[in-house]
């Protein structure tokens, strides 16, 4: 499980470390002994998949009779019938329907419909997808402001990845100040998606657009969204990623750019000058940003402001401080007493002990401080667990749905903090790093 390294120029393109307890169960799951254990008893094989080659009676070529039904309901059901054929029905005759009924279609459900499912399956022509992301584009820049098909033509593009660069500059323009946050929202989003070029790195125009209208929102969601775009794509490159080659350094003069919008929202310490970010969460990961596009500024300042956050009684905001440290790794160790802390505050639920476990994996070698806490703990979780399991056995029925799902929680914290244990007990030392750079 290897931390994200916010001095690098690349980051992995997922919103999963986001969604930190989840991610955190896998990935300590994943370490689990006897997992990379060859003399370990392997699971039974499952069957091959088989796509169904009729669904309600129906073949595809019976579904797609019904896409063209005089009945909107009909069409309907067998837009969002289709994609449970599997490749099929990506195949050029489904795909030309596909496109047809993007066009065709008048009734706005209906149409709706046809967009979330061409997002969906996606073509095997590569022809069809670009026509099908002109016809997305045309959506978005002619559409009503507010309309519910702009909103999910904007989502829809998100789906293609870097496929869906051309709408970039449609996306970047009137749109951006389109009277639903939603959309807005869902702009921040496919920017994030859309707005990396594995030669090129990620597109100037989108960070812009992030940095400066998007992460400005009066709407929080809209901002935090924009930021969590920002930390996905990362700061530009300068110039252009070889084959099968490394990323190139940072490009330092256009990062400033994006340095500057974030600098304005979380404050400058140098000129004492507060920051425009009035909302807890939205300043972390503006934060985040900053410390991502300019790793200088991965200092004492900015993450003693974050783990300022680890304290109070907003646990959203603790979460999302857990939540950058993590990312951050090896290089924010030195708040290892400050995790072991949450992680140990009486009652924590699930989702903090998870987050807080994440971190401590996050800091590898450095972490391992924190076994002896993770032992306890685990020890300690243990023991609730046999004892659940003699409670549950001597439960009342009524008693049984609560109990079993408490004994759940408990088999779950353990596997957590057995694999987090493990996976610190074996942690190798990697190259040294320079170090932070300290307070003035």
């Amino acid at each position: 499980m290897q931390p994200l390294d916010l001095r690098r120029p690349t980051i992995a393109r997922s919103l999963a470390a986001v969604l930190l307890a989840v991610a955190v169960v896998n990935a300590t799951q994943s370490q689990q002994p006897g997992s990379s254990d060859p003399g370990s008893k392997q699971p039974p094989k499952q069957p091959e998949f088989k796509w169904p080659t009729e669904i309600n009676g129906k073949d595809i070529n019976a579904v797609m009779k019904d896409m063209e039904d005089s009945d909107p309901t009909v069409r309907e059901f067998a837009v969002r019938t289709l994609p449970m054929f599997g490749p099929p029905a990506q195949k050029e005759k489904a795909s030309q329907l596909l496109l047809k009924r993007l066009t065709a279609e008048k009734d706005p459900g209906v149409r709706i419909a046809v967009i979330n499912t061409v997002a969906q399956i996606q073509f095997e022509k590569e022809a069809d997808n670009k026509e099908a992301l002109r016809l997305l584009v045309d959506f978005v820049s002619k559409g009503q402001p507010g309309s519910p098909t702009r909103m999910h033509a904007v989502q829809a593009i998100g789906m293609f990845g870097p496929k869906g660069s051309g709408a970039i500059t449609v996306l970047t323009g009137e749109p951006l100040r389109d009277p639903s946050y939603e959309i807005r929202r869902s702009i921040a989003q496919a920017l994030g998606r859309i707005g990396m070029n594995e030669t090129k790195g990620p597109n100037m125009r989108a960070l812009t657009a992030l940095a400066d209208i998007l992460a400005k929102d009066v709407s929080a969601a809209v901002r935090l969204e924009a930021l969590q775009s920002l930390v996905i794509l990362g700061p530009p490159w300068e110039g252009e990623r070889p084959p099968d080659g490394p990323p190139p350094a940072i490009d330092t003069k256009s990062a400033k750019t994006i340095v500057d919008f974030m600098k304005a929202r979380v404050g400058d310490p140098k000129s004492k000058k507060p920051g425009a970010e009035r909302d807890k969460q939205v300043e972390i990961w503006a934060r985040l940003v900053l410390m991502r596009f300019d790793p200088s500024e991965i200092n004492d300042d900015n993450l003693d402001a974050l783990s300022n956050y680890l304290t109070g009684n907003d646990p959203a905001a603790k979460i999302q401080a857990l939540t950058a440290i993590g990312l951050i790794g090896e290089l924010a160790a030195r708040k290892l007493s400050d995790v072991i802390r949450v992680m140990e505050e009486e009652n924590a639920p699930f989702g903090q002990v998870a987050a807080c476990v994440q971190v401590i994996t996050s800091f590898n070698v450095a972490g391992k401080p924190a076994i002896p806490h993770l032992v306890k703990m685990r020890d300690a979780r243990k023991k609730e667990l046999a004892a659940k399991e003699l409670e549950l056995a001597k439960a009342k029925k009524e008693d049984e749905i609560r109990l079993t799902a408490e004994k759940t929680a408990l088999e779950e914290m353990v596997r957590l903090l057995d694999g987090a244990i493990k996976y610190l007990e074996e942690a190798k030392e990697r190259p040294k790093d320079k170090e932070l750079p300290k307070k003035p």
